[in-house]
């Protein structure tokens, strides 16, 4: 059965030299380094030794910065949706942010007969607003036993210190066959 250690540039690479740690998998010859950071960047040296002798393998790692940036919905979400009067309705989100992101479920709506005020931006009403400490947010607008005033434009907007990103989607009402 061979050994195996790991060199780092050169020298003996151990877990307590790195502020997340590390983790040998034995079975699978593998060295494991969560949240890699740009002090991470180096060669990597793989030593596996018997007593037939020693081999070795050199991988060289490097770690970019990310610059920060404003958040990313997930394609192709939410989407439109089109419902009978009386139901249930989902929509989701998903955000992806370096920085926490502030994640506001709007519907576009009329003031005085208007849908845009005088700036040109849209008359909106915030039907759920809340800050996620996570980078991948998971947001759901549920809409309960929905009415024909429910149809219409939403937007799922994300913003953090960057920028804001939104995406905006409809939901169509219709009655039942056989109602008017």
């Amino acid at each position: 059965m061979p050994t195996i250690h790991w060199l780092k540039n050169g020298k003996e690479f151990k877990g307590e030299q790195r502020m997340g740690g590390i983790k040998l998998r034995h079975q699978q010859w593998s060295l494991v380094m969560e949240s890699a950071v740009p002090s991470d960047r180096g060669n990597y040296t793989c030593v596996v030794q018997n007593k037939y002798g020693t081999i070795s393998h050199t991988y060289q790692l490097d770690v970019l910065e990310r610059s920060p940036h404003r958040p990313i919905l997930q394609a192709g979400l939410p989407a439109n949706q089109t419902v009978v009067v009386g139901s249930d309705v989902e929509f989701h989100c998903k955000v992806y942010s370096d920085a926490q992101p502030h994640i506001q479920w709007l519907k576009h709506i009329e003031v005085n007969g208007s849908r845009y005020g005088p700036d040109g931006a849209p008359y909106v009403n915030i039907l759920k607003s809340n800050v996620s400490k996570h980078t991948v947010a998971h947001s759901i607008l549920k809409l309960s036993n929905v009415t024909e005033k429910d149809a219409g434009k939403y937007w799922c907007r994300a913003s953090n210190f960057v920028g804001k990103s939104e995406k905006a989607f409809w939901l169509m009402v219709h009655r039942p066959d056989g109602w008017y």
